[in-house]
């Protein structure tokens, strides 16, 4: 089984290149996510997704037969009540996407927005796979909003969407700290020799929580 694998900065004190593995368990709606399992170090055989977990942010996870999706939450949210949320999403297939910009063109068309902006902020290559990596503003009718900064990676096995959403509008310097996280998410294969090599992250999250406070 193909593996998304984080770092786990908690356990850094003790290993020099801990990871967590991730995906997998219960399916459904709300009622079947889960806390994900505790962390363990796995070992990477396969093409994986590495990503570092935020300190103080928690999984939860849910799988459906096309994709398994995790939703990461920083302390004192959770699904049912969040102001920010980091998604991961690995598709267990490729669904026949050629060039990661395919997934920045589906995602950001046809939306239900009032008011509605995207950049393309990136588009190149990365450790060897296509890449693509966008922000996203919407406004409804309602008058909610949402802010989104996602990066896709498409493997040579599967699929990967990594998005910080926001329900309010972040500050310039917490995009910027996410800007330099996405930057350390990639996507490598051991058994590709050098095509695509693994590595433990070089950035490390800050110890703050959340990617900064929503509006009072």
């Amino acid at each position: 089984m193909i593996r998304v694998l984080c770092l786990c900065v908690a356990m850094l004190f003790s290993l020099n290149t801990a990871y967590a593995q991730m995906g997998g368990g219960g399916g459904g709606g709300g009622g079947g996510n889960r806390l994900a399992p505790a962390y363990i170090p796995p070992d990477v055989e396969e093409e994986s997704l590495i990503f570092s977990l935020p300190a103080k942010w928690y999984p939860y996870y849910k799988t459906t037969d096309a994709k398994v999706d995790t939703f990461i939450f920083p302390t004192g949210q959770e699904p049912t009540d969040w102001k920010e949320a980091l998604q991961i999403e690995r598709y267990l297939t490729t669904l026949g996407v050629t060039d990661a910009r395919q997934v920045y063109a589906a995602r950001t068309q046809g939306t239900n927005c009032s008011e509605h902006s995207v950049t393309l902020s990136k588009e190149a290559p990365e450790n060897g796979y296509s890449t693509a990596q966008w922000v996203e503003n919407c406004i409804r009718e309602d008058e909610s909003m949402s802010v989104t900064l996602a990066k896709t990676i498409l493997g040579n096995d599967q699929l990967y969407i990594v998005t910080k959403i926001w329900k309010y509008e972040p500050w310039d310097s917490h995009m910027s700290e996410w800007e330099d996280y996405l930057d350390e998410v990639f996507v490598c294969d051991p058994n590709t020799g050098t095509s695509h090599p693994c590595r433990p992250p070089n950035r490390q999250p800050g110890a703050r929580p959340g990617g900064g406070p929503p509006p009072r």
